[in-house]
């Protein structure tokens, strides 16, 4: 990886993360705009999905140093029917797909919404 690639995937996490205490539901809109300005880029949905597994990822890791994380995880894996550690797999999981789909749907919408270059000549 370069240094470039590393530096656009911590500043899109720190923008997911900022997403995040607006609305869990950010994370997909932030990644459509992300995905439809680098359209043209080869990995921007792979970006996408890495750096909400990363924001959430620091998420749930300050929030279980200063609250009841592990207890809240129980609880959810009881009533899920699954260990505590896989609520964790399954909610990094979620924000890394929903980023992925929200990112290919906006770099689908570069080609579709007017006034997009398309790299055409006139």
């Amino acid at each position: 990886m370069t240094r470039a690639l590393i530096l656009r995937t911590v500043l899109v996490a720190a923008a997911f993360a900022a997403g995040t205490f607006i609305a869990w539901w950010m994370v997909p809109v932030a990644a459509a705009a992300f995905g439809y300005m680098t359209a043209r880029d080869r990995g921007g949905p792979i970006v996408a999905g890495l750096a909400a597994i990363l924001a959430w990822g620091g998420l749930i890791a300050w929030n279980a140093m200063v609250g009841p994380a592990t207890e809240v995880a129980a609880l959810l894996g009881g009533v899920l029917q699954v260990r505590p550690s896989a609520v964790y797999v399954l909610t990094l999981a979620f924000a890394g797909l929903a980023a992925v789909c929200a990112a290919v749907l906006g770099r689908a919408a570069y080609g579709v919404l007017p006034g997009a270059e398309r790299g055409q000549a006139d």
